[in-house]
């Protein structure tokens, strides 16, 4: 179960999540190749004669005893958004995509076989003058009706980014990430874009995106359409490579104009290694212009690591943000030991555990820290176990919120609503490659739904009893862009408030004592 938003790879380690999983096709009409652990090869022109491919997600991440550090990249083309496509190749996409997507797509959310058929079709009659990046957004409005996160087209690419980078709070846009020549735009609140409110947008571009919930619809707008111009040039937003704003600094509305930036074409590559059979083809967002934004690692308050754990006082803090094992460097059965022999059950009171940054990953990966954190609490049943959330736990991650709820004692949740349902979890599927647009479509095989009002075993709260559409938490607590810009967690300063001065207001009130 994945998370499967592939985003963005950088040298400041921002996170770049993609992985695969086989299934085998039914439709016999088109020949599939799946590549995941095949002998399958590539030459460099080979993707120009597929018309359509199916293959795992699960293996990327999984490849056994491989050395990552010896994997090697070839490049096989690249997606480019720009290109306008013939009408045989569009329909011929169109069509690919309507036999492979019902067979591959697990989950409708409510939606119809007919339904989708029918949407599709719509697009047949316009097939004329379409680019790769039309067909993309097409795509990806259709797939919004799968309310299910694990399905997407390409939406973490664009022809033009933003100079900056919008983080949704609430239902505001803020700026959260600049580049040099928009630095003093950093922390502003975006009242308008091209005379069009903030709140407008949101509705407009929240129709592009497949997701359980509002709160997850954010983060991935956040981590995608809103990084880029293409969406609002669509919807008539935005016309040219300026673009007006009007922010809000000092409690003054300004009038902003800002350079839109060209991207480049994103590329598709074999990755390899010599003398194994493993043989995978996947594309690349780092090539993106992610070099030109100036402030990373200013809105996560975690280090770049997968997961670690230290000790505050009486707490131990076990940050969760990856559900596997990057490389042999990072690997959790490691970290759990090293844990365990640090840190004594009788010298702790509270277990936090942070999964705030955590968008999924190998179920069977988070059982292991579950077992780590309940041989804790066996040798001190005194210890209380805190959970922070945000609208980044997804998948995995809410799954393991399930899971800790029903075997843990003592569980509160603290933070914002989840990403993931808390009733029902989706599992990432194939990814279908369709040849003449050569864009990808992730696809989710199936969902798993729980019935708590049937038997509530995991002494849920009422709210959580619901719809079941989101986790929502004990303590809801979210950062104000205040937080960031000064880099105060106040999450995680609540769950540690008895350690001293942690707040931000104990932070001011120390400056002038």
């Amino acid at each position: 179960m994945y998370h499967i938003h592939v985003l963005i790879s950088t040298k400041k380690g921002y996170k770049s999540k993609m992985i695969n999983k086989i299934k085998k096709m039914s439709a016999a009409i088109i020949i599939v190749i799946a590549v995941a652990f095949s002998n399958t090869s590539y030459a460099e022109n080979e993707l120009e004669d597929i018309e359509v491919l199916t293959f795992s997600k699960n293996n990327i991440y999984h490849k056994g005893d491989l050395d990552t550090n010896k994997e090697k990249h070839k490049k096989l083309g690249e997606i480019e958004l720009n290109r306008i496509l013939s009408k045989e190749d569009y329909i011929k996409d169109v069509n690919n995509f309507k036999s492979f997507y019902i067979h591959e797509q697990g989950y409708l959310g409510g939606y119809t076989k007919e339904q989708l058929d029918s949407d599709i079709d719509k697009l047949l009659q316009n097939p004329k003058g379409n680019t790769v990046g039309d067909l993309n957004l097409q795509l990806s409005k259709i797939i919004s009706n799968m309310n299910d996160g694990h399905t997407t087209a390409m939406y973490f690419l664009g022809k033009e980014q933003f100079p900056f980078i919008i983080k949704i709070i609430g239902d505001e846009f803020y700026i959260i990430n600049t580049t040099e020549k928009c630095k003093d735009l950093l922390y502003s609140k975006i009242v308008s874009i091209e005379g069009v409110k903030s709140s407008e947008i949101l509705k407009i571009v929240s129709k592009y995106i497949s997701a359980e919930n509002e709160t997850v619809r954010k983060n991935l707008l956040h981590y995608g359409y809103m990084l880029y111009t293409d969406l609002l040039k669509k919807e008539n937003i935005i016309k040219g490579d300026k673009v007006h704003l009007q922010i809000l600094q000092n409690g003054k509305i300004v009038d902003k104009t800002v350079d839109t930036i060209k991207t480049d074409n994103v590329g598709i590559y074999k990755n390899y290694y010599d003398n194994e059979s493993y043989n995978q083809i996947l594309y690349d967002t780092s090539e993106l212009k992610w070099d030109a934004y100036t402030n990373w690692g200013k809105e996560q308050f975690t280090e770049n690591k997968p997961f670690y754990f230290y000790k505050s006082n009486r707490n131990l803090v076990i940050k969760y943000n990856y559900s596997y094992d990057m490389n042999k460097d990072n690997v959790l059965k490691d970290m759990i030991t090293k844990m365990q022999n640090e840190i004594q059950a009788k010298d702790i009171d509270n277990i936090i555990l942070d999964i705030r940054y955590n968008g999924g990953g190998s179920e069977l990966h988070t059982r292991e820290l579950e077992f780590a954190i309940k041989q804790y609490q066996l040798l001190n049943p005194k210890i209380n176990i805190k959970v922070l959330t945000s609208e980044e736990t997804f998948s995995a991650a809410t799954k393991m919120i399930d899971s800790v709820k029903r075997n843990l004692e003592n569980v509160k949740l603290i933070g914002k609503n989840t990403g993931g349902a808390s009733n029902f979890v989706n599992y990432a599927g194939n990814l279908i490659f369709l040849g003449k647009s050569k864009l990808f479509i992730h696809t989710s095989d199936r969902m798993r739904r729980y019935d708590y009002t049937y038997k509530d075993v995991i002494h849920s709260s009422n709210l959580n009893k619901g719809d079941g559409s989101t986790w929502y938490p004990d303590m809801f607590i979210e950062n104000q862009i205040e937080d960031y810009a000064v880099g105060n967690d106040k999450v995680m300063n609540y769950v540690l408030r008895d350690e001293g001065n942690n707040s931000l207001f104990d932070r001011i009130k120390g400056i002038f004592n």
